[in-house]
């Protein structure tokens, strides 16, 4: 919990410095694939259109998030979208058991060192990152209400016509 307060309060005075900027390269951080335990790496995204998606089994938008962005991305993979969420609870395990019982078919992944949120610059759970075809952040959704799904499906739709 303290690795947690920490970052929380390094996130609200640093984020700005490391923030993530539109039209940069999504920037590779030390996640681990929650299924494999293999190093998570963007380069096998290259040529699709990806969200990213930092969440937390304490947040409810989180919760409330995963349904709409796991039919989305069912509906649209075959055209070339993907989502891989990034948990930054403190012990995988519970993300593990959470997604037991809330289970959705995108990679999902966790970062043990607390790498991510900082290179992305999170300010929100949750934080979503759209990346186009060509690896650069292209918008940044923080949080979630039902009423974001329009929004969120609108941006997917747009970068895959490019």
């Amino acid at each position: 919990m303290l690795r947690f307060i920490h970052l929380f309060l390094f996130l609200l005075f640093c984020s700005s410095s490391f923030a993530t900027q539109p039209g940069v390269s999504a920037p590779e951080c030390k996640a681990k694939i929650m299924t494999s335990d293999q190093d998570l790496s963007l380069e096998q995204y290259k040529n699709k259109v990806l969200l990213i998606d930092f969440w937390a089994t304490w947040c409810p938008p989180c919760k409330q998030s995963m349904p709409f962005l796991n039919a989305l991305r069912n509906e649209l993979k075959d055209k070339g979208f993907e989502i891989i969420a990034i948990s930054v609870d403190e012990k995988p395990n519970d993300a593990k058991v959470f997604l037991e019982r809330y289970p959705v078919n995108y990679v999902m992944a966790y970062d043990p060192e607390g790498d991510c949120p900082s290179k992305y610059g999170v300010k929100a759970m949750p934080s979503s990152y759209f990346i186009d075809r060509d690896g650069k952040i292209r918008y940044e959704h923080l949080g979630f209400r039902k009423s974001d799904e329009p929004e969120i499906r609108a941006r997917v739709m747009e970068l895959l016509q490019e």
